[in-house]
């Protein structure tokens, strides 16, 4: 199992199709840096597997704190189970962040 960050990620080097299809995916290449990020999750469990197969191992993304923007392993978490986006790369709400009642109520308040 690979944990990858949904900002920046390395790939080893892909044929020239299986290029193609992550950019039509919804990932972006950042030819100075030689990284992958993800600009659209309008794909992502197909991304996800791709990028598997080109790993040849599970993918999974660290969560992004919507609060105070650390990123996170859903491993971390004590809802785990429950997640709808366990190991997907979106945003959350970090542990600290959920026991901070104050940032909890804030972050309640924008839905």
């Amino acid at each position: 199992m690979v944990v990858l960050n949904k900002k920046a990620f390395k790939l080893p080097r892909v044929e020239k199709d299986k290029f193609i299809l992550l950019m039509h995916l919804g990932c972006e290449y950042n030819k100075e840096q030689g990284v992958f990020s993800i600009k659209s999750y309008n794909n992502i469990e197909k991304l996800m597997d791709s990028i598997s197969g080109i790993l040849d191992t599970e993918v999974i993304f660290l969560q992004n704190c919507s609060r105070c923007g650390k990123d996170l392993a859903c491993s971390d978490c004590k809802y785990d189970e429950l997640c709808a986006t366990k190991n997907l790369p979106f945003n959350c709400v970090c542990p600290q962040c959920l026991r901070d009642r104050k940032h909890f109520e804030e972050y309640l308040g924008k839905f």
